[in-house]
């Protein structure tokens, strides 16, 4: 009579994973969450650049969402959907003596319409010489647009406003 090959035991489909595939479960999740958010956003190239744009160092969170990658010097985005910023836009026409701004930690903004969401461009920034103006703008689905200023100010602060 011929002989067999040994049997070897193998885990069968109502048997459970070895303590490493499951261990592993969490992280391949996790990693897929992040590589979701990681995609890259096409975000408008900056009108205007401006030498002090190549000064700041952008957050890496913004209103406790996370740095996307985009594909334009001068540009950057957060979370889903993407708050977007670009520095060094044009100068806005509603820009007038008597606008109302919102000043965030020493920068003085102007809230625009940001197309299904709330804009807002920086124009006091930076302080001793041309304004570089900065727009972010911000989807509907954030609940507390302005809140994405706090961080962004304290960068341009940071980096000479």
């Amino acid at each position: 009579m011929p002989r067999r090959p040994p049997v070897t035991a193998r885990a069968g489909p109502t048997e459970a994973a070895p303590p490493t595939r499951r261990a592993l479960l969490p992280v391949v999740i996790a990693a897929a969450l992040l590589t979701g958010c990681g995609r890259q956003v096409a975000v408008p190239p900056p009108d205007l650049p401006h030498d002090a744009c190549t000064n700041v160092t952008v957050p890496s969170t913004v209103a406790g969402a996370g740095q996307r990658p985009t594909s334009e010097p001068g540009t950057a985005a957060w979370g889903e959907p993407p708050i977007t910023y670009r520095c060094g836009v044009a100068r806005p026409a509603a820009l007038t003596p008597t606008a109302r701004l919102l000043d965030v930690n020493g920068i003085g903004w102007l809230p625009i319409d940001g197309q299904g969401g709330t804009g807002f461009i920086a124009v006091t920034w930076p302080l001793d010489t041309s304004p570089a103006y900065v727009e972010v703008l911000v989807p509907q689905e954030y609940a507390a647009p302005a809140d994405v200023l706090i961080d962004i100010s304290a960068a341009l602060a940071s980096a000479g406003g």
